[in-house]
């Protein structure tokens, strides 16, 4: 190991245990303060005691395993008032430092020049925990007495005493390494404070934190950024240590510190790659959990900012090029305003294909730095909104889909920040997996509006009936599928189908129905079924049952493979007085429920109507009548209103039943939102019609 490597090294031995610090009046050769990690080292010694005596009830040893003892030992060559650059050793421990014996790292600092100290040393004892270091020490004494000084003062280890009798606690004393590392002479160091290290930069939490330790006589690490004399910042990080005399009572404050900025940065380095490798996961969950495509793109942006950016604008353009939409984000909500119309600018200005062609011209990104980043293609933003905004880098990223780039994020640092190559690298990877969602997500909603427009072109007109009120909802499934096999008809019929009109009102039919499925297959079976029932139910002047019947006999001709349904068919008739009758036949659908005029709630018994589902073959099927008076609410519906993933199916029919009884408004309109808003709420998994009939007073 080369002198160069074991300096770099020795940064590890400070590390975050604390120093067994000790100072020996060279005089008596006596140790008289120790802190509190030096008298858990040697417990039950009191002071002043020989220095010996002392590393004898540590139990001390060499590198070789015998104890310190003998002329030649590094603390003999103290006492003579020799510098003890650093010797490797090891302690018998029961202290914070440790339970087993460990090596150490013994630095022996005469401490010429200190006011009252003159005549002292200061011994530093350093647990070596790191792999890294304990080899470094251990080439460390082997090498030359002249090699161990230069490597002392190369590691940036500096020691400083401070007085904390006196007031704002003073140093007293510091060591050429110290002054080294910070530019600041010993005299320009004693007599004041070390806070003159501080500057712009400096935590003060941490600060804060350092100051209260001190006040409570308390040993404390931090690792702060620090300024030398010529202003340039290093990271420091100080082990400070209290120092009892004999009495027991704080008098001075040891200082341990080294130059840690390497080791920072290269956490600083590392938190920054997990950092992105964390953003990239994230954002592929996030992104890939979105249907929507505004909450996908508004998510990327909150990934971005303030994670890879300042401020981001996310861009659209359509086939031409020209910027349709766009979002921003920044990471200070009173400049938004700002950046919006910076991006309102851009959309306007640039022509089309500019962004896209010009400034990408083929590549995943550009990089603008300096005066450049003001500048889009052909397009110059606004002078006053880029310095407000203090834009600095500009990153311009595409997020190709599976036929080009339709997107593109704009991504900026405030003047002073710059994106890395590490920084480019992730906000391509990053474009490029948004841009296969956002594709996929495009696909889905152009998916989703054919299908949507498939099923209302599917939903009936309803029509116009005298003495009636008539209110129908249908509700797609809740995987998203927004189109399904459950229909709906209500239609005027020929008075011989239904009996006569009465009174200017005229007979009805009411057709509900469930497909099996629900998707565009159920959709297109769907849409050729009720195609059969409305021309056989308006053409032939048949009954409900008959209806069926004839229905079901032409299933196989369907352009569908092996269509199954349920099916219920009602004739609704007036008669004299207001009142009307009600027949219906059934192919295993659900029930019908009556809400009279009091207000009771009826689950209809299809008895004799009812019959098999429609597919599985003709059969003769049955049909049931019955009169209804005026004020009676009739609701059809299919089985997603009711049925429920572990519930018998009784459990549904009373819970429809409550809620029908529950409606007070006596309006078929508001009865319907009710019952399909209620089972959205519940969980419900298939499509839902609900078909509300009242018949008016």
């Amino acid at each position: 190991m080369s002198s160069a490597e074991t300096a770099s090294d020795l940064h590890a031995v400070i590390g975050d245990a604390p120093a067994a610090v000790l100072v020996v009046d060279l005089a008596t050769g006596h140790v008289v303060h120790a802190d509190e990690v030096a008298q858990q080292l040697a417990p039950g010694v009191a002071l002043p005691v020989p220095l010996e005596r002392w590393s004898d009830a540590a139990q001390l040893r060499d590198a070789a395993g015998e104890a310190l003892s003998g002329s030649a030992h590094p603390l003999s060559r103290l006492l003579r008032a020799e510098p003890v650059p650093g010797q490797r050793v090891s302690a018998q421990r029961t202290s914070e430092m440790g339970e087993s014996r460990e090596p150490l790292w013994m630095i022996g600092l005469p401490m010429s020049g200190a006011p009252m100290l003159d005549d002292h040393a200061l011994v530093v004892l350093l647990a070596v925990r790191e792999r890294h270091a304990a080899a470094a020490v251990e080439a460390f004494a082997d090498q030359e007495a002249k090699v161990r000084d230069r490597a002392v003062l190369a590691t940036g280890l500096s020691f400083t005493v401070a007085d904390a009798r006196q007031p704002d606690m003073p140093l007293i004393w510091v060591n050429p390494a110290f002054s080294a590392t910070s530019g600041y002479s010993f005299e320009e160091a004693v007599g004041h404070n070390c806070r003159f290290l501080q500057g712009p930069g400096t935590d003060r939490a941490e600060v804060a934190r350092v100051r209260d330790a001190l006040r409570a006589g308390e040993p404390v690490t931090a690792t702060l950024l620090n300024y030398r004399k010529d202003g340039l910042a290093f990271w420091n990080q100080v082990t400070m240590s209290p120092i009892l005399d004999e009495a027991g009572e704080l008098s001075h404050y040891v200082g341990v510190q080294s130059d840690v900025s390497g080791r920072v940065e290269a956490d600083r380095q590392r938190d920054a790659a997990e950092g992105r490798l964390r953003l990239l996961a994230e954002a592929s969950q996030q992104l890939s959990g979105e249907l929507d495509i505004d909450e996908a793109r508004a998510r990327l942006l909150q990934l971005l900012v303030p994670a890879l950016a300042d401020m981001a604008v996310f861009l659209h353009t359509d086939e031409h090029g020209t910027v349709t939409e766009h979002h921003v984000a920044h990471r200070d909500p009173a400049a938004v305003p700002v950046l919006e119309a910076l991006a309102e600018r851009l959309t306007g200005e640039l022509p089309p294909g500019g962004l896209v062609h010009t400034v990408l011209d083929g590549r995943p990104h550009r990089l603008l730095d300096g005066r450049h980043a003001a500048y889009v293609g052909d397009a110059v933003l606004d002078r006053d909104a880029t310095d407000l905004l203090a834009i600095g880098s500009t990153l311009v990223v595409a997020l190709p889909g599976r036929l080009g780039v339709r997107d593109v994020v704009v991504l900026s640092r405030v003047r002073g920040g710059s994106f890395t190559a590490a920084d480019v690298d992730v906000a391509v990877d990053l474009g490029r997996r948004a841009g296969l969602i956002l594709d996929n997500l495009r696909l889905y909603a152009a998916q989703t509006l054919i299908a949507q427009t498939l099923q209302r072109s599917l939903l009936p007109q309803l029509p116009d009936l005298d003495g009636v009120r008539v209110e129908a909802r249908y509700l797609a499934a809740a995987d998203g599928a927004e189109v399904g096999g459950d229909f709906y008809e209500v239609l005027e019929l020929p008075a011989g189908a239904a009996g006569a009109a009465a009174g200017g009102r005229r007979p009805f039919g009411l057709a509900v129905g469930d497909v099996t499925g629900h998707d565009v297959y159920a959709a297109a079976a769907m849409g050729q079924l009720k195609g059969i029932l409305r021309a056989t139910a308006t053409s032939q002047r048949l009954r409900p049952a008959a209806v069926l019947e004839q229905v079901d006999q032409l299933l196989p001709a369907l352009n569908v493979v092996s269509p199954m349904a349920t099916m219920l068919f009602a004739h609704v008739e007036p008669l004299p007085e207001g009142r009307w009758r009600l027949t219906f036949s059934s192919a295993g659908h659900p029930p019908l429920l009556l809400r009279h005029p009091d207000g009771s709630v009826e689950v209809v018994d299809p008895g004799e109507a009812r019959g098999t589902i429609l597919g599985l073959g003709t059969a003769d099927r049955g049909e049931t009548s019955r009169v209804l008076d005026p004020g009676t609410t009739l609701v059809a519906y299919t089985d997603g209103l009711v049925e429920r993933r572990g519930e018998p199916l009784d459990v549904g029919f009373e819970r429809l039943r409550r809620a029908v009884a529950a409606d007070d408004a006596v309006d078929a309109d508001h009865l319907v939102d009710t019952l399909v808003e209620a089972s959205a709420g519940d969980g419900g998994t298939d499509d839902v019609v609900v078909v509300a009939i009242h018949l008016l007073p």
